[in-house]
């Protein structure tokens, strides 16, 4: 009789179990099937006298900026909404605007939302053509974003979603959560800018990637691999667990200062045979190789 009542209550739990998982099931269904989405282009432009500093921000979108020889910004923004009905989604899209709003000498991309109810949503994505000259101070929570063709500092701050900086020619400052960092075709002219570029990378989980840099780098990476090639000038280098390959230019000059220190993960340091620098490297756990 026991042993029956044992029986009953255990399949009446896993009965309980069950539905619960199933209910759950369901209701993400239901959310995946008639959630509706709604996109709305806008252009913008703005005159950039005075401004030195572009400044913009995206939820969950990609942002790309291109530095030409121009005197304004030229936006192109996508306004994303999402609802439950497609009215709904196309209202809230609609009633969003995206501005650009001058702050001293700062120009900031704004995205003004109505008010949105629980599982309704509003973000915006866009491109952007600033003057070559300006500074860039540009974040996203999951999306990527590409900066190209920029003399000024860059400042760029994400949790999750890649980093692609090419054709730069001031200090680059990157703070990711969670993915790749490819940085190339960096110049930091030593005479030019003093000696005191440095392209500063933080990454939390995801791929560094450098290559053709003339300037000095500096790392600190949680958890994945860096790569350096084609590289002149100074490298401070930290990595908790991730694989460490660094490749000098066959015309490095000067005497360079290089520290690359890891937990876990190999080393592989390739120099040209006239190369004078003053080096440290250390791993905890893994090979090292010097070439």
């Amino acid at each position: 009789m026991k042993m029956y009542n044992f029986r009953r209550i255990l399949l009446y739990s896993l009965f309980c179990c069950f539905v619960t998982i199933a209910g759950c099931e369901i209701s993400t269904l239901r959310l995946t099937l008639f959630h509706s989405r709604y996109e709305r282009t806008v252009q913008l432009s703005q005159s950039m006298s005075g401004v030195t500093l572009f400044s913009g921000k995206s939820n969950d979108g990609w942002i790309t900026i291109t530095g030409a020889d121009v005197t304004e910004c030229s936006l192109t923004a996508t306004i994303i909404a999402g609802a439950y009905s497609d009215k709904m989604a196309r209202r809230i899209a609609e009633e969003s605007k995206v501005k650009l709003e001058k702050f001293g000498s700062k120009l900031i991309v704004i995205l003004e939302k109505p008010v949105i109810r629980n599982y309704e949503s509003v973000d915006v994505q866009f491109t952007a053509m600033v003057p070559k000259d300006c500074n860039l101070e540009v974040s996203a929570d999951d999306g990527d974003i590409t900066t190209e063709n920029i003399n000024g500092d860059i400042e760029i701050k994400t949790d999750d979603g890649k980093v692609n900086i090419s054709q730069i020619s001031g200090d680059i400052k990157v703070k990711s959560g969670d993915g790749s960092i490819t940085v190339q075709d960096v110049n930091t002219d030593v005479q030019l800018h003093k000696d005191d570029r440095w392209i500063d990378i933080h990454t939390d989980d995801g791929r560094v990637t450098f290559s053709r840099i003339v300037g000095n780098i500096k790392v600190r990476s949680n958890d994945g691999s860096t790569r350096i090639e084609d590289v002149t000038g100074d490298i401070n280098l930290q990595s908790d667990d991730g694989r460490i390959t660094v490749i000098y230019n066959e015309n490095a000059g000067g005497v360079c200062n290089v520290s690359m220190v890891t937990n876990d993960g190999a080393i592989d340091f390739t120099a040209p045979g006239n190369f004078s620098a003053n080096v440290e490297i250390i791993t905890d756990d893994g090979s090292i190789k010097i070439r």
